[in-house]
């Protein structure tokens, strides 16, 4: 056994699933999955079936969060019509952006209406991040509006060679942009599909080979500032339905798929620990996580899926891969959650 102590890690996209959809996930089943993969600190996101838009929504969520074994924290939503809440909400120290959806994807918090979208970013203050999901077009757009009023811009989920190329540039005129990009989308391409039916289906969708070469050199030239889950669990009978659901898990294997990339030359191991804690800490103004670790068995190797998950889903699209790097201690604020490999919290 060879153990490596490192900061505990930040994963500032997830989708805990609670309040309204409890089937798929709640926040201790999502932070058990969270401490199994050394995930001490993340940031759920606010499309719920009924969406984290008004501060009544903020204040449930910030209740029913406190049964998680790690920290949790949130973003807020809008619809584009609830610009009152958004002063309020960015006040909040429970908050650490503002997610608007430019693109389709689980939830009813689609916004294209470019009146809407100016009213959201001359509302937001300025600040806390502003974070997107948007794709193509609609990212160009992002960039262009956040520029236009003074806002940071956070990409969620980079998914195109041409999407890394716009950030690249974006970096380059001095623009206050940052990237994340999913595990997922670093080692699968739209051929996952026809292997693993709706365990490959997500948004956003699976790109090409070209895709997948520039997000691995995004990483490791820093265009891409982090790794992100986008963890979205669905139950089984969702993802194997003829119209799955989208989205996958992430939670408990983003560490051991980073730490591959480690082994096989594609990033430093400085670097991991940029990508997965230090970027995130700094973008998010994210406060020192005091005596909170992980260890690390470099030596040991484990399979995806063997021995069961924690997460609710029960189900990762990379079940059945070994993958190195063995999580065996998380300790939390001082308290250890995790000894020899096993949830004690």
């Amino acid at each position: 056994m060879a153990l490596k102590k490192l900061p505990g890690l930040i994963d500032v996209h997830v989708h805990l699933r609670e309040p309204g959809a409890t089937q798929k996930e709640d926040f201790y089943t999502g932070s058990r999955a969270a401490v199994k993969g050394g995930i001490t600190f993340m940031i759920d996101m606010p499309n719920n079936p009924t969406p984290t838009i008004s501060i009544e929504r903020l204040d449930e969520k910030v209740g029913l969060s406190q049964k998680g074994l790690c920290n949790i924290r949130f973003h807020f939503g809008t619809n584009g019509r609830n610009l009152e809440e958004l002063p309020k909400a960015a006040a909040r120290s429970e908050v650490f952006g503002l997610k608007i959806y430019c693109n389709h994807t689980t939830g009813e918090m689609l916004i294209e209406d470019p009146v809407l979208l100016e009213g959201i970013y001359s509302s937001w203050p300025v600040g806390k991040p502003i974070l997107v999901h948007a794709e193509g077009e609609q990212l160009a757009q992002a960039i262009k509006l956040a520029t236009t009023h003074g806002q940071r811009l956070h990409v969620c989920h980079i998914t195109q060679a041409s999407e890394v190329e716009m950030v690249r540039e974006a970096k380059k005129s001095g623009l206050s942009v940052s990237a994340g990009v999913c595990p997922h989308h670093l080692y699968m391409t739209g051929e996952a599909r026809e292997r693993l039916k709706g365990f490959a289906v997500m948004k956003p969708p699976l790109g090409t080979p070209e895709d997948k070469a520039a997000l691995w050199a995004g990483l490791a030239d820093g265009t891409i500032d982090m790794v992100e889950t986008d963890h979205a669990p669905h139950t089984r009978a969702e993802k194997e339905q003829e119209n799955p659901s989208f989205g996958v898990t992430g939670l408990e294997t983003s560490f051991s798929l980073m730490w591959k990339a480690v082994q096989d030359g594609l990033i430093t191991e400085e670097r991991l620990v940029e990508v997965m804690h230090s970027a995130a800490k700094k973008i998010f103004n994210i406060p020192e996580q005091e005596d909170t670790y992980i260890e690390v068995d470099t030596d040991a190797t484990w399979v995806v899926g063997e021995g069961g998950y924690e997460t609710k889903a029960n189900s990762s699209p990379f079940e059945g891969m070994e993958l190195p790097g063995k999580v065996m201690t998380v300790v939390i604020r001082g308290k250890k959650v995790m000894e020899d490999g096993s949830i004690v919290g």
